[in-house]
């Protein structure tokens, strides 16, 4: 019976954690998004609060994981995609950022599309099924560009920065 007690406590402090946290992680943004959808992405994230809960920290280090939300619509119907730039050196090497990219899927849950590391996106001219390609920025002169298959992002191929960026790069 304590053990029950216990494992609803704990259930409460997450869910409590994950509004708090949510709240924190979206504030400044237009999003339309339900608490529910911003919770499920903080939680999704593997993110917490600091103990003063004015700071997102990385659940592995403990460092400030400084996350920035862009909210877009990128293919056009209406539902929020949301991009989420995060991460510290500790989470995501030397890039010292890392990318997610949260989709609703079919069965109405945001699914994170990315979740390594990279500093930024662009939107390429090039596209599939209603989603543009995206180049993710990073260190180095050679970037990844992924395509929407019709269910996720897939790496597509490599963008040299400058002629022979992408030289012994895998395609």
């Amino acid at each position: 019976m304590v053990l029950l007690a216990f494992a609803a406590v704990a259930l409460l402090y997450s869910e409590a954690q994950a509004i708090e946290g949510s709240e924190l992680l979206f504030k400044g943004t237009n999003s339309k998004l339900s608490n529910k959808d911003k919770s499920l992405i903080f939680n999704k994230l593997g993110l917490r609060l600091s103990k003063d809960k004015k700071v997102i920290i990385d659940s592995v280090c403990g460092q400030d994981a400084s996350p920035a939300v862009t909210i877009e619509d990128l293919n056009g119907d209406g539902i929020e995609e949301v991009f989420v730039i995060w991460g510290n050196t500790c989470t995501s090497g030397q890039t010292g950022q890392s990318i997610s990219l949260f989709i609703k899927s079919a069965n109405g849950a945001y699914m994170d599309n990315f979740g390594f590391p990279g500093m930024d996106y662009t939107k390429m001219k090039t596209g599939n099924k209603g989603y543009p390609d995206l180049m993710i920025g990073g260190p180095g002169f050679c970037h990844p560009v992924w395509r929407w298959n019709g269910k996720a992002y897939q790496h597509f191929r490599n963008q040299p920065e400058v002629k022979g960026g992408c030289d012994g790069a895998r395609k």
